[in-house]
C-alpha cells in the first residue's frame, strides 16, 4: 500500500499560499511607502503574482482600492 503523502502536499500548498500573500503585502507596503502609484497590475508585477489572484483576495483588493483612491486624491489636490 502507498504511503499517504496528502499532509505533506497540503502543508506545501499552505506554505506557497502564505509566501504569495507575504509577497503581495510587502509589495503594497513598498509602493505605499515610496509613493508609487498603486494598481492591480503594478502590485501583481512587483509581487510576482497574477492580477486574477489579487482580485480573489478581498482584503488585498480593498487595500489596493484604498491606496489607489488615496493616491488619486493626493495627486489631484492643489499644491500650496
Amino acid at each position: 500500500m502507498r504511503t499517504d503523502n496528502s499532509p505533506h502536499i497540503i502543508a506545501a500548498a499552505r506554505s506557497r499560499a502564505a509566501a504569495t500573500r507575504e509577497r503581495a503585502v510587502a509589495a503594497l507596503r513598498r509602493m505605499d511607502a515610496t509613493g508609487r502609484s498603486v494598481s492591480f497590475d503594478a502590485v501583481a508585477r512587483a509581487a510576482g503574482v497574477s492580477r486574477s489572484w489579487l482580485y480573489t483576495q478581498p482584503d488585498l483588493r480593498a487595500e489596493i482600492n484604498r491606496l489607489r483612491e488615496r493616491h488619486d486624491k493626493a495627486a489631484s489636490a492643489p499644491s500650496p
